[in-house]
């Protein structure tokens, strides 16, 4: 038989899993963890790629995150041209991201790469789209599970989406989550929070936590404080409803207290008026008012003012083992 003439390439299968991981502060841990994580995937069936993006880290992460791309093919390596955040480059690595399920984790070696078939197995078998780790026996400080159950706590009763203070970046989620992922480019990225609203067939697995084995966590107290204090005002408009709360209540006490003053001057004894009194109530009234509207405002305010910026959410300065040739998204 002749060979085929003019034949259409053959696309190659959709790889079965992407790994995504974040990258700032982990040069020593980088190697460890390629080298968990091929051996937990070796044998996987229908392949798999590594992802790493590196979040403008000041160490030699990049370096390490090159050397890894150079001597294997299914690591892509992404430097972002400054730090975005942890959730920036988690959307940067998901926009790459082709295998039919991805795993989102952290670089620091606490997300355990052996957990990773566990992940994939419940979300096949309980037929779900997104599978979150819940970390039993969480091996961080104190403090940070404190500030960690407390932001929790606060983004609930501010009416923001309900988060298990357990779980964190760390699951496995269908492609068809992260292409609806792709479709939100609010500024303010917060990963887990996003999987939350979207929806799909959601559940959580048990997974082990180990101790950070190399340096500590980059996110210092005033961070994590900016951090939480952004999603709020992002996920949730009840801080500025509780300000027009607060000022139509100093409207209604100031209202009140002029009619006990005009009570006190039809009343009262003739040449006491408090003219003091009535000054501090005008001030009062002024300022309640100017609290009211300043909510009001700040509620369409808001809603527009980061959207209509329209930045790009992050910035790839470099790539490695990639032939893509976008730079901004």
């Amino acid at each position: 038989m002749p060979p085929l003439m003019n034949a259409a390439p053959t696309t190659p299968p959709p790889l079965a899993l992407s790994v995504v991981i974040p990258v700032y502060g982990c040069a020593d841990a980088l190697p460890e963890l390629y080298q968990r994580l091929t051996v937990t995937l070796t044998g996987f069936a229908g392949g798999y790629e590594l992802i790493l993006i590196n979040d403008y880290s000041p160490d030699t992460s990049w370096n390490v995150v090159q050397e890894l791309a150079a001597r294997d093919s299914r690591v892509l390596g992404l430097s972002l041209s400054r730090n975005f955040g942890q959730h920036a480059a988690i959307t940067a690595g998901l926009d790459r991201a082709t295998g039919e399920w991805v795993v989102v984790m952290d670089c620091d070696l606490q997300d355990m790469p052996e957990e990773i078939p566990n992940l994939y197995a419940y979300a096949r078998q309980q037929h779900l789209d997104v599978v979150f780790g819940r970390r039993i026996n969480r091996q961080d400080t104190a403090s940070k599970q404190w500030g960690g159950r407390a932001f929790h706590r606060a983004l609930a009763w501010l009416g923001g989406p309900r988060q298990d203070p357990t779980t964190g970046n760390f699951g496995i989620f269908h492609q068809r989550v992260v292409a609806a992922l792709r479709l939100l480019r609010e500024p303010t990225r917060a990963f887990p929070l996003q999987v939350r609203w979207l929806g799909f067939r959601q559940g959580a697995l048990d997974v082990q936590h180990a101790a950070r084995p190399h340096g500590q966590s980059s996110y210092r107290f005033s961070q994590l404080l900016r951090l939480a204090f952004n999603i709020i005002l992002a996920y949730s408009d009840k801080p500025l409803r509780l300000l027009v709360k607060l000022g139509a209540g100093i409207v209604g006490a100031t209202l009140l207290g002029g009619l006990f003053l005009v009570g006190h001057l039809v009343v009262g004894p003739h040449g006491s008026t408090p003219w003091l009194a009535l000054l501090l109530l005008s001030v009062w009234l002024l300022g309640g008012l100017f609290l009211t509207g300043l909510g009001l405002v700040g509620l369409y305010v808001s809603r527009t003012f980061e959207g209509v910026k329209n930045r790009p959410l992050y910035v790839v300065r470099e790539e490695a083992n990639s032939t893509r040739a976008s730079l901004t998204t």
